[in-house]
């Protein structure tokens, strides 16, 4: 018996489909990744430094559990925040604001603040634990 030896057709892939699949998805990633703004908090936290200021240039924000907002010891809404604290700093955008934060306050509290400050023309921020008693 003689067989008569067909012959075979190769395959092949077609790698133009995945070439552009893979060019769509880096255009994709590059045009989003220029979207993106980090969004960061420069924070300081307090402790002990050699560049001590002294206390009447300290500047220091309370919040209490119930949203009560003090400015060295003045009682504040959020909204007059803004205002006295850029009359208090002066364009001085080196002036240490240290924000006081009991536990139970809501992070957006915080945040909010930290927008009053930076508003005020200041991005020198402190966070620092509440005075245990």
């Amino acid at each position: 018996m003689d067989f008569a030896e067909r012959p075979r057709s190769r395959q092949e892939l077609n790698v133009a489909p995945l070439i552009d699949v893979v060019f769509l998805l880096l255009i994709f990633f590059m045009l989003a990744s220029t979207f993106i703004k980090p969004e960061a908090i420069d924070l300081m936290l307090e402790g002990g430094s050699a560049n001590q200021t002294t206390s009447d240039e300290i500047i220091n924000i309370q919040v209490s559990f119930d949203e009560t907002i003090r400015l060295n010891g003045l009682r504040l809404s959020m909204d007059q925040l803004a205002a006295e604290l850029a009359s208090r700093i002066q364009g001085n955008e080196q002036q240490p604001v240290t924000i006081r934060a009991e536990a139970e306050v809501p992070v957006q509290t915080l945040v909010d603040i930290m927008d009053q400050v930076r508003a005020a023309g200041t991005n020198n921020l402190r966070l620092a634990t509440p005075d245990l008693q």
